[in-house]
């Protein structure tokens, strides 16, 4: 049996491939959505059609017609946000059964074509159907590319940057792209908040000002911290170096204080997720604070004291401990039964905290975790008059378990 899996490109049958145009021909079923099925049929008459879009359905009528060849019909390429890819997988498991796939033009190629856009340069991300996280993208991206959810959808993706301030930044939206009616407009984007934008639509956002670089240990000076011990600048940075944040990773910042920990996590795992746990009410609200302040979206705060509040460790692979109070023990318990094995880094000031910390690493070791302790000593320089003397800072204890 051969199955076609085959890219259409934008809609317009004139950018049909060769290679796809054959497979068509090839085949006596065609199968997909309605959009797609309708921009072929008139040149390929005497098939017959099937229109649907869901997996579960396409198989049904794959099965049912075992002894013909069968094309299923994609917009744009079947590499790119393509249904094909889940009904690639689940063909392997058909017996005697070819499956062959066939690129198409996607409205990523053709919009940077379009707008001399080097694809190498853009990053992709979709909002059909899913959410993103908008802000750490665009402001780390020269070239972002977005998929959107309608008309309404790119407008509110326009608002979203009001929000965020990228109000000076040129947006492309490409509609219609490869029909009679298409449109490509270049435009600040308050401009589109009153166009009649086509649900057929895409986007590019061009950030010349994008950082090259993540990093981290911001100056503490940026925080809103009011009279919330918050961890220093020189410490935070050895805490996230220690944890290793991952763009995808899922994290819990546990005792978040005024938040500066779980803000630099968030631009670090800016693909990911940030848990903030935070007991104090009055450190909920910086945090909620500072959360605006810095666009962060991929944060969730949660105002409990652990162990509560911990319902989605289990999916966690980093996780900072900052502030338990008093409850280190039930939630290092909790953490052990992650299956995720995910690294730790625990902070401590006090000695009765780093004497729970030293039983802590024993206990860590039967889990089968390697195990460091690092004492930071900082000292910064201070104006006293016409000199500069060296200020120390508390003594900090780190724990990692990886």
């Amino acid at each position: 049996m051969n199955i076609n899996l085959i890219g259409i490109g934008l809609g317009n049958p004139n950018l049909l491939t060769k290679a796809a145009y054959t497979a068509i021909s090839n085949s006596n079923i065609i199968i997909g959505a309605k959009r797609i099925v309708e921009s072929i049929k008139s040149d390929f008459s005497d098939k017959t059609y099937f229109t649907e879009y869901n997996t579960e359905k396409i198989l049904d009528i794959i099965k049912s017609n075992t002894s013909s060849e069968i094309a299923v019909v994609f917009s744009g390429d079947i590499s790119l946000f393509s249904g094909s890819s889940k009904l690639f997988e689940r063909l392997k498991a058909f017996k005697n059964c070819k499956i062959n796939t066939f690129p198409g033009i996607s409205s990523l190629s053709y919009l940077c074509a379009k707008t001399n856009t080097d694809v190498a340069k853009v990053k992709i991300l979709s909002f059909h159907g899913k959410d993103e996280l908008l802000y750490h993208n665009i402001d780390s991206n020269e070239y972002t590319f977005i998929i959107t959810s309608k008309g309404e959808g790119a407008k509110e993706i326009c608002r979203k940057l009001i929000s965020f301030g990228f109000f000076d930044l040129d947006v492309t939206i490409g509609e219609n792209l490869s029909y009679e009616n298409e449109r490509i407009t270049t435009a600040k984007p308050n401009e589109f908040l009153d166009m009649d934008i086509s649900d057929l639509n895409c986007m590019i956002i061009y950030n010349p000002d994008s950082e090259k670089s993540i990093s981290f240990g911001l100056p503490d000076e940026v925080f809103i911290r009011d009279k919330v011990p918050i961890t220093k600048s020189e410490v935070r940075a050895v805490i996230l170096s220690k944890l290793d944040i991952n763009a995808d990773s899922i994290c819990y910042d546990i005792g978040a204080g005024s938040g500066s920990v779980s803000i630099e996590m968030a631009g670090l795992a800016y693909e990911g997720k940030v848990y903030a746990v935070e007991k104090n009410p009055v450190a909920v609200e910086l945090i909620k604070k500072n959360i605006h302040n810095f666009n962060a979206e991929n944060i969730e705060l949660i105002f409990a004291k652990a162990p509560e509040g911990l319902e989605h460790i289990l999916e966690a692979d980093k996780i900072f401990i900052g502030g338990s109070g008093g409850e280190l023990n039930a939630v290092m318990d909790i953490i052990f039964a992650s299956q995720k094995h995910p690294t730790i880094v625990i902070s401590a000031i006090t000695l009765e905290t780093v004497a729970q910390i030293s039983d802590i690493l024993k206990k860590a070791k039967e889990y089968g975790y390697d195990t460091e302790v690092t004492a930071i000593n900082v000292s910064k320089s201070k104006e006293v008059g016409p000199y500069n003397m060296m200020i120390a800072q508390n003594m900090v204890f780190i724990a990692k378990l990886w």
